[in-house]
């Protein structure tokens, strides 16, 4: 099978779409590295044809996508990923909507909650007054872009009064805010890492000492652990329900079960895996791909 990466860039910053394409010629498929910065149009017999460094896009029958959507030429990349998810013939994975509905919080929540599955409730607030009510029927809250990522200008609002000059900042320079309630994470959040039908690594984060974030770059320690199997079948039915082949879920347990707060494209936390688990990561995604493939024949 010819199968094209789709990574991130050529400086190695994300190695594991290099590692993609070694692991799925071990497993006997051509395979071939680029980025969207590599896809042009060029002109063919029937109209205009993509290409993907010089080669047509439909010579690939499978395009395993971990590309970089954010920056300041998001609309750029988005249009090139665009492109390349509408040639007939390739299946893409995952597609433009996948990621940009992995990237949206807003987005996010509407999928999870369409499928049934345990989300916080969520509000878009775009004033002071918004932020008010949000504080009166829930009591604290968080804040923070629908556009965001690694926990970047998430914050949380105690009470309108105490968090104005927070609420403000963050509305001066997102003109809407995703709003949802304040759980507790003193004991934690779990990361669960799904590649296809796998889930290689679990992770519990827990906050440091007087912190609410379990963000390991501002202290949260975190410990591997064996995930239940309920976790496991709802880490799988989320990222079913988001179209994702590989994923990171960031699910809290509270008092009334499992919330999920987070299904993100981009996993995290594979640099703690062992070689055993990385390639599990790599054979859960080329399983995944290669059955898919195999079922539309």
């Amino acid at each position: 099978m010819r199968i094209g990466l789709l990574g991130w860039d050529y400086s190695g910053i994300d190695p594991d779409g290099h590692h993609l394409v070694e692991y799925g010629r071990e497993r006997g498929h051509e395979t071939s590295f680029f980025t969207l910065e590599d896809m042009a149009y060029r002109p063919g017999p029937s109209g205009p044809t993509l290409t993907l460094r010089g080669e047509p896009a439909e010579s690939f029958q499978a395009i395993i996508n971990r590309c970089k959507l954010y920056g300041d030429d998001w609309q750029d990349r988005v249009e090139r990923l665009s492109m390349l998810s509408n040639v007939p013939g390739v299946s893409l994975f995952d597609p433009a909507d996948v990621w940009v509905t992995g990237y949206s919080k807003f987005l996010m929540a509407q999928r999870l909650a369409a499928a049934g599955l345990p989300v916080p409730p969520v509000r878009s607030v775009t004033s002071l007054a918004d932020v008010e009510a949000a504080c009166a029927e829930w009591g604290p809250v968080i804040l923070k872009p629908s556009f965001g990522y690694r926990g970047i200008d998430v914050e949380r609002v105690v009470d309108p009064v105490a968090g104005k000059e927070t609420a403000e900042d963050l509305l001066s320079r997102f003109p809407t805010l995703v709003c949802q309630p304040y759980f507790p994470t003193e004991g934690g959040e779990f990361r669960i890492v799904v590649a296809g039908e796998a889930t290689p690594l679990n992770v519990l984060k827990l906050p440091a000492a007087g912190s609410w974030r379990c963000k390991t770059v501002e202290g949260a320690s975190y410990e591997r652990f064996d995930a239940p199997d309920e976790l496991v079948d709802l880490s799988l039915r989320a990222t079913r329900a988001m179209g994702m082949t590989l994923a990171g879920l960031d699910i809290l347990p509270t008092p009334d079960g499992y919330v999920i707060l987070e299904v993100n494209p981009i996993p995290g936390f594979l640099a703690l895996m062992g070689r055993e688990q990385h390639r599990q990561v790599l054979g859960g995604v080329y399983d995944w791909v290669e059955e898919s493939i195999a079922a539309k024949v």
